[in-house]
């Protein structure tokens, strides 16, 4: 899984559109959780959410990411999907949790 997404960013397609992304303060990374095995893909119902400096994992659903502002996206075949999420107490931002993002 790591090596692919290595090889995957080395080529110039991906070089590119990471530049690109760069233009708007973004970048690339590789949803993931870690299980007996090392790493695995992060399941479509969970979000990766760092509260006050932990990180955890917890269903789309989660009423505790109405407070979390959305950082990390991902594409599901018809349009992004949030797939990480930052709250983090005595923060000064105002969290836009679009669901429909």
């Amino acid at each position: 899984m790591v090596a692919k997404a290595i090889e995957a960013v080395n080529e110039p397609k991906v070089q590119e559109m990471i530049k690109e992304l760069s233009k708007y303060g973004l970048g690339v990374f590789m949803p993931h959780l870690h299980n007996e095995e090392g790493f695995a893909p992060l399941p479509n119902d969970t979000v990766q959410l760092e509260a006050d400096l932990k990180v955890s994992f917890v269903k789309r659903d989660d009423a505790c990411l109405a407070n979390a502002a959305p950082v990390g996206w991902i594409w599901d075949s018809e349009k992004a999907q949030v797939v990480m999420g930052c709250s983090c107490a005595g923060a000064e931002h105002h969290p836009h949790w679009n669901r429909k993002v």
